[in-house]
């Protein structure tokens, strides 16, 4: 069963010691919603005694992470891992309560084109699950961490919604699941979901913003392709 607590990260390294006003709105909106439960927002020194505490083996790959991202993935992990209930990132506005979920064991979120998100997940403690992305992780960060691959992939192969994925894929035949659906999770009708989302994405860098611009626009570039390559076949 998850617990009745919300956690949310925040290791100030990527606007300040503390969350920007639309950020702290979004985590006002879950302790809004869970007037009885527990809410932790973790800082940085929380999360290194944490790992002190639990996965002392992981301290040192996780000061090599050479984004702050990948230390606030490998954390939210360590967190479920340890005390279990939701996780939510901070761009994320709660607009239900998700009492109703806590029969489970665990909660994921579907993300297009594939796999899992890790900006919203639940779980009781001690799920196999958690356990799993805390042993991969290491071996993870090894086969993505090259200077060929984009930082977008080393990113979410590494620590994020890939390494999930992919840890996901391998446990999830023993692993019964709550995936919620495209309208709980706020992409449809936003005003209807559990959630909505505001504009984050605070670690994104030109490749990120690439592969979002493409994702948005590929009819459109596929519309403008076929019409090029039907000008040359027929006018060269």
């Amino acid at each position: 069963m998850i617990p009745r607590i919300i956690h949310q990260v925040w290791l100030g390294e990527s606007g300040g010691p503390t969350p920007p006003a639309e950020f702290q709105q979004a985590a006002d909106s879950w302790q809004r919603h869970h007037h009885n439960w527990e809410y932790r927002l973790w800082g940085p020194a929380e999360i290194r005694r944490l790992i002190t505490e639990v996965r002392p083996d992981l301290q040192e790959l996780y000061d090599r992470y050479p984004h702050w991202v990948q230390r606030a993935d490998a954390a939210r992990y360590l967190i479920l891992h340890k005390h279990g209930g939701i996780y939510a990132d901070l761009d994320i506005i709660c607009q239900s309560n998700f009492a109703f979920m806590r029969k489970f064991d665990l909660m994921l979120a579907p993300t297009k084109p594939l796999g899992v998100s890790n900006d919203l997940m639940a779980a009781e403690a001690g799920h196999p699950l958690f356990n799993r992305l805390l042993d991969e992780l290491p071996l993870s960060f090894q086969r993505w961490q090259k200077p060929w691959v984009p930082p977008h992939f080393r990113i979410m192969c590494s620590t994020g919604s890939l390494h999930l994925s992919r840890i996901f894929a391998m446990v999830k035949v023993n692993t019964p699941v709550r995936l919620l659906s495209t309208k709980e999770y706020g992409h449809e009708n936003k005003n209807e979901g559990l959630v909505s989302h505001i504009d984050g994405n605070s670690w994104a860098g030109w490749d990120t913003h690439g592969l979002v611009f493409l994702h948005s626009k590929w009819k459109q570039i596929l519309l403008a392709v076929s019409v090029i390559l039907l000008v040359l076949v027929f006018f060269a």
